[in-house]
């Protein structure tokens, strides 16, 4: 048997891939993936562009659509047979990959010229009329050059545009990406035969602002703060314990008087005396404690005063006094 064409399973637009079985040298175009081509590839490579020819056309006789193009789009890299592009545009085509098998059905064309008949240039006009249908143009003007332009995660080109793409029909995600640029995203529908033009204006993400320079002649004030903290927190830790020993002392001596009367004036309690001697003892504890701190914190006040006299944090006095009506405050800032 010298050559059988098998059509194996018609596509969605009503064409049928051609598969070649031939075991011959005269061998119809599609099976020929491994014939002479113009850069004349050398023979071991023409084997194996002829076996994973072979190969794509079992994995299209399983169904394994995906496979047998990835074969099919390997052989056609290895011999560069425009023979190849009329199964590479079918399977795609049964793929719904459109646009794609537009691109390879117009190549198969445009390299086979002349060597096609009549009849096989028919029926691929045919399949590109229907692919018409079903893919669009899109023309995706930026206002910056070199951005990537990707249309569903992947990219497929980069600006400018010398012509518009072609793409499949239906709803795409748009994304422009340009580095120091903020990315801009759109959903784009698109209708068959359908001549989309998309104005993209990209947005430039401001720069960070330069630190202003320190001024080395300006008084340290930044290196001063610690110091102004601590001379501040010790001055009102003074005021403070000063207020707290006051107030304990006068309570503890008040105490101590109301023991001093249940003891004379009138008879108390063993319980009663305990109680309150042990209040007027606890109170004035407190007040002496209290009084040594405020002491130390005063002292250490003082230091930070004197080390830094330019600020003049505790230019005032504090002065705590018991007076027979209460505890009085006086001070001057």
């Amino acid at each position: 048997m010298a050559s059988n064409l098998a059509r194996v399973g018609c596509l969605g637009i009503g064409v049928c891939l051609a598969l070649s079985v031939s075991k011959s040298a005269r061998a119809e175009p599609e099976a020929a993936a491994g014939a002479a081509a113009p850069t004349a590839p050398s023979a071991e490579v023409l084997k194996e562009a002829g076996e994973r020819y072979a190969r794509g056309l079992s994995l299209y006789g399983d169904g394994e659509f995906l496979l047998a193009l990835v074969e099919f789009e390997r052989a056609y890299q290895l011999s560069n047979n425009y023979k190849v592009l009329y199964n590479i545009g079918q399977v795609r085509i049964q793929l719904g990959r459109y646009a794609k098998a537009k691109e390879a059905l117009e190549q198969y064309l445009k390299e086979g010229g002349s060597n096609l008949s009549g009849e096989r240039t028919q029926a691929v006009n045919k399949d590109l009329t229907t692919l018409a249908e079903r893919t669009a143009t899109l023309n995706i003007i930026s206002s910056e050059a070199g951005a990537d332009i990707s249309l569903d995660g992947k990219v497929i080109a980069t600006s400018p545009l010398t012509e518009p793409l072609v793409v499949d029909a239906g709803e795409h995600n748009l994304v422009l990406h340009k580095a120091g640029f903020y990315d801009s995203a759109q959903s784009v529908t698109l209708a068959g035969r359908d001549q989309i033009e998309i104005k993209v204006d990209l947005k430039p993400i401001p720069v960070a602002a330069a630190a202003k320079p320190v001024d080395v002649a300006a008084p340290p004030v930044a290196a001063n703060k610690p110091a102004r903290t601590a001379m501040w927190a010790s001055w009102g830790a003074t005021g403070a314990l000063a207020v707290t020993a006051g107030v304990t002392g006068y309570f503890g001596i008040q105490k101590a008087n109301d023991l001093e009367t249940m003891r004379t004036q009138y008879p108390a309690s063993r319980a009663e005396l305990d109680k309150t001697e042990k209040q007027a003892r606890t109170l004035l504890t407190i007040s002496t404690v209290t009084t040594g701190l405020a002491v130390v914190a005063g002292g250490a006040a003082l230091y930070f005063t004197l080390k830094h006299p330019s600020e003049k944090p505790a230019s005032g006095s504090v002065a705590v006094g018991i007076a027979p009506d209460g505890v009085r405050l006086r001070g001057s800032f």
